[in-house]
């Protein structure tokens, strides 16, 4: 199951709460930023998950927040503090808060004896990378990967801010910097790994000097996992 984050705040944990949305929170460089690889499949199943895309899961969780707060009465001047029973209203007339998207994925190839990245990419389009094919299944049917299966990783962005307050990337705001923040993510991420099948990214920007620690909760491999990306 995709990450929820306001889950935390709706059952009474602190972690992460509206102010981390509507208090303007950015991501620390000095702190650095936190990916999280919570699923992974063989490529030829990667149509059958649901990635989610940013803006939806961005416009969601906003949403989720404004009616929460409305029905628990409760804003920035108590710390949107929640009681039990306001917990328990918000979920029977909400349900449960909206996940997140999974902001990225990485393709790699793999045999007995090792595992490769080849391609990482962003899952901010309407509809699912792999819904109608990808172009980078298509390129690794070339003869020189004979003999490798094929998988893909899904992950979640996770920053920090100066106050070390937990911001996803849904709750960067306006959503235009949520939305330039995953592309200097993606083009940190390439800058550093230099997979063979990507040909262009964007521009790393500020997160050049970001370092960025990944983990890997997928129980299908231990690829990449506590590995961290050093920023210059």
């Amino acid at each position: 199951m995709r990450f929820q984050p306001l889950s935390p705040w709706i059952k009474g944990n602190q972690s992460v709460t509206p102010n981390n949305f509507y208090g303007n929170l950015k991501p620390c460089l000095e702190m650095g930023a936190f990916i999280a690889l919570d699923m992974a499949v063989d490529l030829y199943m990667a149509n059958t998950i649901e990635t989610g895309n940013l803006y939806d899961s961005w416009t969601a969780n906003k949403s989720y927040i404004e009616k929460a707060c409305k029905i628990a009465n409760v804003s920035a001047d108590n710390g949107y503090d929640l009681d039990h029973e306001e917990q328990e209203w918000i979920l029977d007339e909400l349900g449960e808060p909206p996940q997140s998207s999974y902001n990225l994925y990485f393709v790699t190839i793999y045999n007995d004896t090792e595992e490769k990245l080849v391609y990482i990419g962003k899952t901010d389009a309407k509809k699912s990378r792999f819904a109608n094919g990808h172009l980078v299944a298509l390129k690794l049917h070339n003869p020189k990967y004979d003999g490798f299966h094929k998988r893909v990783y899904f992950g979640t962005v996770t920053f920090l801010s100066e106050d070390k307050e937990y911001v996803p990337l849904e709750f960067i705001t306006p959503y235009n910097e949520a939305e330039k923040c995953l592309g200097e993510m993606e083009a940190l991420l390439i800058s550093w790994f230099n997979p063979e099948l990507n040909v262009r990214s964007e521009d790393v920007g500020r997160f050049k000097k970001l370092d960025v620690h990944i983990q890997n909760f997928s129980n299908v491999s231990d690829f990449l996992h506590d590995y961290i990306v050093y920023g210059c």
